[in-house]
């Protein structure tokens, strides 16, 4: 059996990718069914959750306990300090409360890995939360999240229904409220089962219920950004280079003879001016360069890789960590230098090595010496070296 690579091509096979962008994303929910009940087993399990409630310190809002209805609320299980009561979270679950643990990525490296692999495929930043519900219980009422999720079923079954769309790919700042918002008629209803995934778009409401059956399962937070964002930093940068974006509103627009009409054209005009000159390239630009710049570095082993380097020859095999997201990029003032933008970190090299450098960031696995590019044996050498201490390279 292939050990799996926890990549994106892996969490929605058999679909595709091309073919869940093209006919699914931000359209219309998506089940798949495997029957294949180890499917995502490698990435977690019940004992895996076991271990991190009952050993590894784990404080509010890490962990939420709830019951729809119940009003089970954070001093049920947790001390005043904030750290939770390990006994009491198993004995709440074990009288039907469900278990969520929020950003679990970020202390057991398989979701890690997952989550890397995940952002790669969608240059965005992912969350999980992992729901581990009792038989028969059900944690939230239908509701929709500002979020894409991608649901993983990792053990026992759940029940979704799904409902209406009471807002289209909701922003953030229309967060679901019961009170307001009517969830619809029910337009689809299944049972995963274990190794099955779904897709839900934002804005889709939904809720979920286990079976007969322990249910434990990751949801996937795809926090995307969107054209809204880019709109409105092109008018933040039209607006530091154009005073015409700096003019006062109208005085007088609060009084009830005011005429909006008369006022329309300046509207129309700034309008015409964003499209006609907005750097909308360059905003596109500084978005890519944000999210590498603060992708942090997840580099399991890294210190061992370090102490490894000594031994390092030409016949040693090395490759690119998975998942890698970087640019390299060339000096306009220096044409001698390229720099790789990567992890939050910049690393400047000679330009001549830009072949090499991209050959050894996109190869999982090669012997040394067969690095192309015009560098002899020692600055191959070299430049592996270097990237291993970067975290971007390592020795197999």
């Amino acid at each position: 059996m292939t050990k799996p690579d926890f990549s994106f091509d892996w969490t929605i096979s058999p679909t595709t990718p091309d073919d869940f962008f093209t006919n699914t994303f931000e359209k219309k929910h998506m089940v798949i069914r495997r029957n294949d009940p180890s499917y995502y087993q490698s990435l977690l399990s019940f004992a895996d959750i076991d271990t991190v409630v009952s050993t590894m310190g784990l404080s509010v809002p890490e962990i939420q306990v709830t019951k729809a209805g119940s009003g089970i609320t954070p001093p049920d299980y947790s001390y005043d300090s904030g750290f939770i009561d390990p006994v009491r979270v198993s004995q709440l679950f074990a009288g039907g409360a469900t278990v969520i643990l929020s950003g679990l990525h970020e202390r057991l490296p398989k979701l890690a890995q997952y989550c890397r692999a995940l952002e790669h495929a969608l240059s965005s930043r992912v969350q999980t939360n992992i729901y581990m519900t009792p038989p028969g219980s059900q944690g939230f009422n239908a509701h929709y999240d500002n979020h894409d999720v991608i649901v993983l079923q990792v053990e026992g079954t759940k029940e979704w229904r799904i409902y209406d769309t009471p807002v289209e790919l909701p922003l953030n700042t229309q967060a679901f409220d019961p009170h307001n918002v009517e969830v619809g008629a029910e337009t689809d209803r299944f049972v995963l089962e274990p190794g099955d995934m779904c897709y839900v778009p934002r804005g889709v409401a939904h809720d979920a219920v286990a079976t007969d059956q322990v249910s434990l399962h990751i949801t996937t937070g795809l926090m995307m950004r969107t054209w809204a964002d880019l709109m409105v930093e092109a008018v933040n940068i039209m607006a530091h280079e154009d005073p015409a974006f700096r003019r006062a509103l109208p005085p007088g627009l609060a009084n009830s003879d005011f005429d909006a009409s008369a006022h329309l054209g300046t509207f129309q005009d700034l309008m015409q001016r964003l499209v006609e000159k907005a750097p909308a390239g360059k905003l596109l630009d500084s978005f890519k360069m944000d999210f590498l710049n603060n992708r942090m570095p997840r580099v399991p082993g890294q210190m061992t890789q370090v102490a490894r380097l000594e031994t390092l020859t030409t016949t040693s095999q090395v490759g690119a960590r998975p998942h890698l997201i970087f640019d390299v990029v060339r000096h306009v003032d220096d044409a001698t230098q390229i720099s790789i933008i990567c992890q939050g970190a910049e690393v400047m090299l000679p330009a001549f090595t830009e072949p090499s450098v991209r050959h050894c960031l996109t190869t999982p696995e090669f012997v040394l010496a067969d690095m192309p590019g015009e560098l002899d044996d020692a600055g191959k050498l070299v430049l592996v070296k270097r990237l291993v201490r970067e975290g971007m390279m390592q020795a197999l």
